[in-house]
């Protein structure tokens, strides 16, 4: 009898270390975060990036959104800073449907037949 309580206690040891693994995963996925950042260049063309403040778990990275996913890239890298500024670059060029140039002259066709 003692030997079953034994193994029931256990089982609910297991249950609950099990249910708070499973519950802080889900958790990182509502919020990932970097947690080791990478040396190597991006070179695809990126879609966003963020930067993220160290904070245990997470490590200081700068994330860089390409087609392929996310990237979490060490920012003390010097070719971070220039993918950076090369995609802010990009993105004040980009016109917007918006933005009307002031030079912009419209003529109204004059029509070719006169009353009587």
């Amino acid at each position: 009898m003692k030997t079953s309580v034994a193994v029931m206690r256990s089982l609910a040891a297991v249950a609950i270390v099990a249910f708070t693994i499973w519950t802080s995963a889900d958790a990182e996925k509502v919020s990932p975060c970097c947690v080791s950042i990478s040396r190597s260049r991006v070179v695809e063309p990126l879609k966003s990036f963020r930067l993220q403040k160290s904070s245990p778990p997470c490590v200081k990275a700068v994330i860089f959104e390409t087609e392929r996913g996310h990237f979490c890239i060490d920012p003390r890298q010097p070719w971070v800073r220039k993918k950076i500024e090369e995609f802010v670059r990009q993105q004040k060029t980009t016109v917007s449907p918006t933005s009307v140039s002031p030079r912009l002259t419209f003529s109204v066709p004059q029509s070719s037949t006169e009353s009587s």
